[in-house]
């Protein structure tokens, strides 16, 4: 390759580079993508046979009649002259009943004899009676189970109460200087009926007085006293956040 030849490669290549790039993201005219080279082709569409045989409706059946012109039908001679197999004549007889079937019994019962002269035993007759509950005694316990109710509590026959169970058993009694309610109708004495109130009982019976917002009030206003307060060392330390709470914010 000459000299002439490599410079001119390199002309073209930096013409080449020297151009801008396109932008993909518009929409372009591809003149490839139509294949102009070609020709262009309709496709002739048709209707294979298939197609066609199942593009055709549905036919009604040749054996197919409307309405039967009598509700007597006419039964064909071979219809009478037919004999049942043995499978046919057994399927056809009835369901037979079990024979572990037994009647609905009726609602009297019948005793017999035996029963009638039959004596209960000792257990039996124990095991009849009810059981007795008081009603001092909880469900479930060994004292309510008793089988007689007549009998008392093995405990009220041994355990006795001791002297400090006596004493606590004994009711509260009332304070000597307890004051029962004052009855709603009382005679008032004639000393608080010529009693006179002072200046002071006058102030203390007086409402607080508050002037209403538009008369001037103002509930936001800070009095010069909580203005100098200064908080002490507990207020302070109370006032520290927490250090798990305190959020360390990086720069």
């Amino acid at each position: 390759m000459c000299a002439a030849q490599v410079s001119l490669s390199i002309e073209r290549r930096l013409d080449l580079l020297a151009h801008h790039k396109l932008n993909l993201l518009k929409l372009r005219d591809r003149p490839s993508v139509y294949w102009q080279d070609k020709i262009n082709i309709v496709p002739a569409c048709s209707l294979s046979t298939r197609q066609k045989e199942l593009a055709q409706h549905k036919t009604i059946s040749r054996m197919y009649k409307e309405d039967r012109p009598s509700p007597i039908w006419p039964i064909k001679s071979s219809a009478l002259l037919a004999v049942p197999s043995p499978r046919l004549e057994k399927l056809a007889q009835a369901k037979s009943i079990s024979q572990e079937w037994m009647e609905d019994r009726p609602v009297y019962s019948i005793v017999t004899e035996a029963s009638k002269r039959s004596i209960a035993s000792s257990r039996t007759v124990h095991l009849a009676k009810p059981k007795n509950r008081t009603v001092l005694s909880m469900p479930g316990t060994p004292n309510s189970q008793q089988e007689d109710g007549d009998r008392c509590f093995r405990s009220e026959k041994v355990v006795a109460s001791s002297s400090r169970t006596e004493a606590l058993s004994v009711p509260k009694m009332e304070h000597p200087q307890y004051q029962y309610d004052l009855p709603v109708l009382r005679h008032v004495p004639a000393s608080a009926l010529h009693i006179q109130a002072s200046d002071r009982v006058f102030q203390l019976a007086n409402p607080k007085t508050r002037k209403a917002i538009f008369e001037g009030y103002d509930p936001y206003r800070i009095s010069p006293a909580a203005r100098h307060a200064n908080a002490s060392a507990r207020i302070v330390e109370l006032c520290i956040p927490l250090a798990r709470k305190h959020i360390i914010r990086k720069s």
